[in-house]
């Protein structure tokens, strides 16, 4: 058993990969995965369009796409792409979805740097936020650790009839719990255990956005952070010039999402007081500060 498999949560009603999407299934399979994804929302006929589009071009993508009905998010593609045996015969497990721009930087690396650790579960970004959890975005297990009883309940939960904040709870932060409980050794490509942080439940890729890529343990930028700031950050719009490497990373990848997806409906954004707290508990607590008030 040597195989590593990415179980990858797609959701699109385009039969065309995003540019950003494309260049991040591509640096997972740099790694040596080999990538299953779970189309949710798309039709059979649809997703061999979509078949058609991976495998066109010089940016090609081996890639085997799985259709579902778009139900229970991230969690819900994970649990279909398991209950097909996509994780058959892998000792390496990698979770990852479609909700990063990213990596800016080659992630061939970073994979690599926490391999050498043999840690049974490892994730790009741990958070504070409720519990200490790994961010799913972008977490990787052992094929044991994907089998013990603790993590099988966690995936055996009836995703397709939640709400998303019954997904977060039960899947993202039960399954930090889950991995405690369990005894499995885990850490996180960047993380930083501040209090304040677990506190005021703050998201790290949101409040640190910029502490964390320009890390380079974890290059990546949050879609929903650009497309939807629902926590207020103000730095946000500076986004370009944090772009490391624009020949590895085109920029113009990232300025195509955002014109051609408008914000997703939400409850208020983030009021004034609260965006200054977050700044406050933010690592570039002066350049927070600055941004917020400047742009009030």
């Amino acid at each position: 058993m040597s195989a590593s498999v990415c179980l990858f949560a797609y959701y699109s009603t385009e039969t065309k990969i995003p540019h950003h999407t494309r260049h991040l299934l591509r640096q997972i399979a740099s790694c040596g995965f080999t990538i299953h994804i779970a189309a949710s929302g798309l039709s059979e006929a649809a997703a061999q369009s979509l078949r058609n589009d991976l495998a066109e071009g010089p940016a090609a993508v081996a890639a085997t796409i799985h259709p579902r009905p778009n139900a229970g998010l991230d969690f819900g593609a994970w649990q279909f792409l398991l209950s097909l045996g996509c994780d058959r015969d892998a000792a390496e497990i990698l979770f990852a979805n479609d909700s990063v721009f990213g990596p800016l930087l080659p992630l061939r690396p970073i994979v690599e740097r926490m391999r050498e650790k043999e840690l049974q579960v490892w994730g790009m970004v741990r958070s504070e936020a409720v519990v200490s959890h790994l961010q799913s975005w972008f977490l990787c297990m052992t094929r044991d650790a994907l089998d013990h009883p603790a993590i099988q309940r966690i995936f055996n939960q009836p995703f397709t009839e939640m709400s998303k904040d019954e997904i977060v709870l039960h899947g993202e932060l039960g399954l930090g719990l889950a991995i405690t409980a369990a005894g499995l050794s885990s850490e996180a490509a960047w993380s930083n255990p501040r209090g304040l942080a677990r506190l005021l439940a703050l998201n790290p890729m949101h409040t640190d956005w910029r502490t964390v890529l320009r890390s380079g343990h974890a290059p990546f930028i949050k879609t929903e952070l650009l497309r939807d700031n629902p926590s207020g950050i103000a730095s946000t719009h500076l986004w370009r010039q944090e772009i490391p490497d624009p020949a590895f990373f085109n920029p113009d990848w990232i300025a195509a999402y955002l014109a051609s997806t408008p914000p997703r409906s939400r409850a208020k954004r983030a009021g004034f007081r609260a965006r200054i707290v977050q700044a406050l508990a933010s690592e570039d607590r002066r350049h927070a500060l600055t941004a917020l008030l400047l742009g009030r």
